[in-house]
């Protein structure tokens, strides 16, 4: 078993191409023995927003804190504390805050993978996890 407090997970900031002022937190992942998922807790600041993407794997969404703009390919949806959403594979998205807060969000990420700025991690500082 793996127990942690969200508030001893690095946060990473995405510097990736389309990514704006957002930051996640990988609270579980390949690293402590996941098989076939993430479990990430992200953050975007006002004015910031996610790259619009499609991708093969599908995405369910819980919003704890801020206001938000959901795109797909022809639809948008404003959401906020309490909404889920599912983003099918293949379907494009793209999420935006559009408050004056910081918007918050967990989302899972179906995949066997380490995510990459912990494999970096990993091989920079030469540690391991249990």
């Amino acid at each position: 078993m793996y127990v942690t407090h969200v508030d001893k997970v690095r946060e990473y900031e995405l510097k990736s191409e389309g990514y704006h002022k957002v930051r996640v937190k990988y609270l579980l992942h390949a690293g402590i023995g996941v098989k076939r998922l993430q479990l990430r807790l992200f953050t975007i600041d006002v004015g910031g927003y996610t790259s619009k993407e499609k991708h093969a794997h599908e995405h369910e969404v819980f919003f704890l804190r801020g206001k938000a703009l959901v795109k797909g390919e022809n639809e948008e949806y404003e959401v906020g504390p309490g909404s889920v959403i599912f983003i099918r594979s293949w379907e494009l998205h793209q999420i935006i805050n559009i408050g004056d807060e910081p918007v918050q969000f967990i989302c899972t990420k179906e995949t066997s993978e380490l995510p990459e700025p912990i494999k970096e991690d990993m091989e920079k500082h030469r540690i391991s996890y249990p």
